[in-house]
């Protein structure tokens, strides 16, 4: 008579099928995490690019050329770089923004995150400001 119950082949096949299961459950995870802190980090990143937008039209900042400064916003080091072009309009500019991140402990600029376009109004002349 046979005993009841399972041979060491089966419960190899089934640790096996279950190890494997798992490690695609694992590399999932992991990269939904990786996609979760990459958004995260982007998210932060077009803030700063808003935020420096905002300081230019408060300051009625007028571009020429290029220009780049190193901030810390949002818990991270960023990179900002200007570009200003000329338009049909000699009162409008189209300035293109890149933020990159930077490396803390190098000083480096590691990636560009993101980018942006705006349109750039030169202020009127007011009576107090011939």
């Amino acid at each position: 008579m046979r005993a009841k119950g399972f041979t060491l082949l089966e419960v190899m096949v089934a640790l096996a099928i279950f190890a494997t299961a798992a490690m695609a459950l694992s590399n999932v995870a992991m990269q939904y995490t990786q996609s979760t802190a990459h958004a995260i980090l982007r998210n932060k990143a077009q803030f700063v690019a808003l935020n420096e937008i905002a300081k230019m039209e408060i300051n009625r900042e007028w571009m020429t050329g290029t220009a780049s400064k190193q901030v810390t916003e949002q818990g991270e080091q960023w990179q900002i770089d200007k570009k200003a072009q000329a338009t049909i309009s000699p009162n409008v500019q189209r300035i293109d923004i890149q933020v990159s991140l930077m490396n803390a402990e190098t000083g480096d600029v590691e990636a560009g995150i993101s980018s942006l376009v705006f349109f750039n109004y030169k202020a009127p002349l007011d009576e107090n400001n011939n």
